[in-house]
């Protein structure tokens, strides 16, 4: 712990380092916030607004952590997913009235969902750290680092400006370290760089477990999930000579098989990660709206640029969109999208 504060900031390029310190410092001028991160939420998303809401506290500050789509069980061995709400706090948590808000790892603001959208808009100052590269800059205050491998990540730089090794607690190393893996694919992606080995070796010092994360993250598949990745799997479709990979998920295949929507997240990668493969695409149906996941092995295969013409956003080889209308209208628009980029 020692030396949290100097090592892990001398890999940071100065401009970024003084960014970091002044997201620090914005905090540091509020005392009641809402941290908010997108909905349809993974590991990075909770990871980061959680070990911020925990950190805020730690700071003297009231925070409320609010995720419109709320707290998943599969995500509950990060600490403080427990108390995350889906309403915000004038709505739901005794009328704390908010003096700043904090946007995690949204590459717009839409992000936040629909229901949230215009009371989230409403308060300011707006902080938004992020590391999309689809970020359009919205907000007040920005710590957007589209470089880094995950928002944790940048919380860490925020933490370590703060210039407080104490302010590292193990829940808050956990929550980070599970934010880093989950984005990273375990460290497998292009955006791990040296100093994401560093953060990481940081928070394992400060406490986080990294064989417990990856037991959470990987390791623990219920009955349900097996089946339906498996039905799913098999009903995969390939296209332009085995270049894009297609899963479909209907509400009745859940039904079947008692799973989830939480059970469909693997589906993507695993699509993704047959030789062969280049583009995957997830389509899952959830009620009267479609979920799209998209996926691709390099970045010469944006597929950020398919899910902005959709109404969605991610980075380019991770992005999403949702649908509201009919997959029949769905399909075909979709499948053309992917073939020229698979063609291009």
């Amino acid at each position: 712990m020692a030396h949290v504060t100097s090592l892990a900031l001398t890999l940071l390029d100065p401009e970024r380092k003084a960014r970091a310190e002044q997201f620090a410092q914005n905090l540091l001028s509020h005392s009641r916030f809402v941290v908010i991160s997108h909905y349809n939420p993974d590991a990075d998303a909770f990871g980061s607004s959680c070990a911020l809401s925990l950190l805020l506290e730690r700071l003297g500050k009231e925070v409320v952590c609010v995720n419109e789509t709320g707290a998943l069980s599969r995500y509950m061995f990060i600490p403080r997913v427990d108390s995350i709400v889906r309403k915000m706090p004038d709505d739901h948590h005794g009328g704390m009235t908010p003096d700043a808000i904090v946007v995690c790892d949204c590459g717009s603001l839409h992000r936040v969902g629909e229901s949230l959208f215009e009371k989230v808009n409403a308060i300011a100052p707006m902080l938004n750290i992020d590391h999309h590269s689809s970020n359009d800059l919205f907000g007040t205050h920005t710590y957007v680092c589209p470089e880094a491998s995950s928002t944790s990540e940048l919380v860490f730089d925020v933490i370590v400006a703060l210039k407080d090794e104490t302010l590292l607690t193990p829940e808050i190393a956990t929550a980070l370290y599970a934010g880093i893996v989950g984005d990273t694919g375990s460290f497998r992606y292009q955006s791990t760089s040296a100093h994401t080995f560093e953060v990481a070796t940081r928070l394992v010092n400060a406490g986080a477990s990294p064989s417990m994360v990856a037991s959470a993250l990987f390791s623990s598949n219920t009955i349900a999930s097996v089946k339906l990745q498996s039905a799913a799997l098999t009903d995969l479709t390939l296209h332009a000579d085995g270049k894009v990979a297609e899963v479909v998920v209907t509400t009745d295949m859940l039904h079947k098989y008692n799973a989830t929507q939480d059970d469909t997240d693997p589906l993507v990668e695993r699509a993704r990660d047959i030789e062969g493969v280049e583009i995957s695409a997830l389509i899952r149906q959830d009620h009267d709206i479609w979920r799209v996941s998209l996926r691709s092995r390099t970045p010469r295969y944006d597929v950020s640029t398919i899910a902005s013409h959709f109404g969605g956003g991610g980075h380019k080889c991770a992005a999403a969109f949702r649908w509201r209308r009919s997959f029949e209208e769905l399909h075909p628009l979709l499948l053309k999208e992917l073939l020229a980029l698979a063609e291009g």
